[in-house]
Order: structure tokens, then sequence, then C-alpha cells
């Protein structure tokens, strides 16, 4: 749950004199054109194509059907109740600012979206390795998974949200840059002992994504060890694949 998503739930819980409203319609914001049923959240539209996104108005606490550069607004308008416009503002620039990158990169056609969320989280991997900052670096390899699965390159997600399960077996830890060795000791960048766990969503993502490529347990175990061997190697993790699979299998 993001910042935003934190407080409209606060928000709603705190102020219970106001009530919904649900102003949301069976008709695309971007081409007019009627739907067979209501959105329930971001979708494509079957006619014109374009995406549709649902969102909730701060001025009046109204569910909308709405159109990309509507959301945004709205998104701002979240940002600025909850105080945290700046962030907003930084991270939409850095977000333009990463698009006009790609768009040199791939000789000027315009890079999607995800495209360019995916360059952003890569640099934030390179920072957040540089910084010992395991748990973060965890978290941006889950949206990547997250990604992947919303293109619906289902192998690569799958592998993605493995590596996650991998990493949350050996328990990162953020350590914030830190370079004292006996600190370290203390608190070291992994530690599986005290911060191994397996988390449930990414596990109930996995058994979906399973389900729809028809995989055995030997075949999901081939892609955990193939994949995670390297990972283990490049990180130094503390516990290989092939025991850390153990765990990983009783779950799936």
């Amino acid at each position: 749950m993001g910042i935003l998503d934190l407080f409209r739930s606060q928000s709603k819980n705190t102020n219970q004199q106001r009530e919904q409203k649900d102003e949301r319609k069976a008709e695309c914001p971007n081409c007019h054109k009627a739907l067979s049923k209501i959105p329930g959240a971001k979708t494509k539209c079957p006619h014109c194509g374009e995406f549709m996104f649902v969102r909730t108005r701060p001025k009046d606490d109204a569910r909308v059907v709405v159109t990309k550069a509507e959301a945004d607004k709205i998104d701002e308008e979240w940002s600025i109740v909850a105080g945290t416009h700046d962030i907003f503002v930084a991270e939409k620039e850095e977000f333009a600012k990463e698009k006009e990158i790609l768009r040199k990169r791939f000789g000027g056609k315009e890079p999607s979206d995800n495209d360019v969320r995916w360059g952003l989280l890569n640099k934030q991997l390179i920072e957040h390795a540089k910084n010992g900052d395991w748990g973060l670096y965890r978290n941006a390899r889950f949206q990547m998974a997250e990604i992947l699965r919303g293109e619906m390159k289902l192998k690569d997600a799958l592998r993605t949200y493995l590596e996650v399960c991998y990493l949350d077996l050996n328990g990162p830890n953020n350590t914030g840059g830190m370079k004292d060795l006996e600190l370290l000791k203390e608190f070291p960048p992994f530690n599986p002992k005290d911060f191994s766990f397996l988390a449930p969503g990414v596990i109930d993502l996995i058994k979906r994504i399973v389900l729809k490529l028809k995989m055995s347990k030997d075949e999901i175990k081939q892609v955990f060890v193939e994949h995670n061997s390297r990972i283990e190697k490049s990180l130094r993790l503390p516990i290989p694949a092939e025991k850390s699979w153990q765990a990983l299998e009783k779950e799936i």
C-alpha cells in the first residue's frame, strides 16, 4: 500500500459522516462508448484501446471512472491533502526525465509507462545494492515482477517472484550504507536466523501463475534453483538456493 492509498484509507476511517458516492458509469471516459460493465479497476477500453482508471476524488469522496490525465490530477490532489505534494512532484519529474532518456535511447520512439517504471526500478536496484538496503532491493524486485505479470510475461514474472521468495528466506535488512564492520556483524545485511519469512501474497501469486502455466513441482524447482543459484553467487547470500527450495516447496 502506497502513501496515498494509506492516507485515503485513514481519511475514510476517521470521517464516518462522509458517505462515499459511487459515480462510476459503464462508459469509457476516453471515447464515451458504452461498456458491458462498470470498471472496478484500471482496464483497457474494448472500443478505443485506451486505459480507464478508477479513482476516488478527495473533494467529494466520489468514486469515478476517469482518463489517465484525470487520474493523475486526482492523485496530485490526494498528495496535497496528505501533505506529500513535494514527493509527488519530485517523482513526477523523475519519471519525465527517465522517459526522455528512454525516448532518445529508443531513437525517438515513445516509451511505455512500464518501460519508464522498469528503468527507474533498475536504477533503484543499483542504489539499494550500493547502500546495502536489501529490504528495499527486494521490494523493487517485487515491483518488477508485478510489471511482468501485468504484461502477461508469466514465465519472467514467476522467475522474479521466486527470486523475491529467495531473498525473503535469506532475511533481507536495510543497512543504510553502514560500513562499520562490527555493527555489520551485529546487524548483517541478510539475517535468515531472525528475519527469514515468506509473504503469503507472493506465494498466492506464484500459485496462480503456476496453475496458468500448468507447471509441475519439479519444473518450478528447476526454475527456482537455476535462477537463484546465480542470485546466490552475485549477492553472496547465506542460504543456498537448493536449501531454500525445501522451505518454499512446503508452501506451494
